[in-house]
């Protein structure tokens, strides 16, 4: 197998391409060398939102620090709202486990048959899972879905953080 460094596999990321065969360690070395890098300009922002969507719970799970993670998808993401939100109702399915932890994730949706998919299935594998309800200022919002012909178009990323008024609709067994 290729050796991989820090600077290859940010370059990868910064690019849109996924890696699954890299350790949790250099991943976290990745993110943190992109939370330092000064020129932004060699971001694909709608390459990196669009692999978020498909492998951000992946690089969550390796990176383990949503701080972190935080920063970095904040300065990938600074170009990808391009529209003036006033703000939604988003929906998302936890699981348990990351719910009861205030770890909560990044992609929400306006569709709750979606993020009750998520909740019930997916996300309940390990601890059963949660659907949560809540209002994404635009401010919390850092990108948007795409197109409608892209899969996962109704996903948006967001700063949990900035979340408001967030309830719990409903909770899921362990699958």
């Amino acid at each position: 197998m290729q050796s991989v460094s820090v600077q290859s596999l940010a370059r990868q990321f910064c690019h849109g391409q996924y890696v699954n065969t890299v350790d949790a360690a250099l991943w976290r070395q990745t993110f943190e060398y992109i939370g330092r890098i000064q020129d932004e300009s060699g971001f694909d922002q709608s390459s990196i939102a669009a692999l978020w969507r498909q492998y951000g719970g992946d690089l969550r799970a390796l990176i383990k620090n949503d701080a972190l993670v935080l920063r970095v998808l904040k300065k990938c993401l600074a170009d990808t709202r391009h529209q003036p939100l006033q703000g939604l109702t988003l929906y998302r399915g936890e699981s348990w486990f990351l719910f009861d932890q205030d770890q909560i994730g990044f992609c929400w949706t306006p569709s709750e048959a979606l993020a009750t998919s998520y909740a019930k299935g997916l996300n309940a594998v390990e601890s059963g899972g949660v659907l949560l309800k809540c209002f994404a200022p635009a401010e919390a919002i850092l990108a948007v879905p795409p197109s409608a012909s892209e899969m996962k178009q109704n996903t948006y990323i967001c700063d949990p953080g900035a979340l408001l008024r967030m309830t719990t609709l409903a909770l899921f067994p362990k699958l």
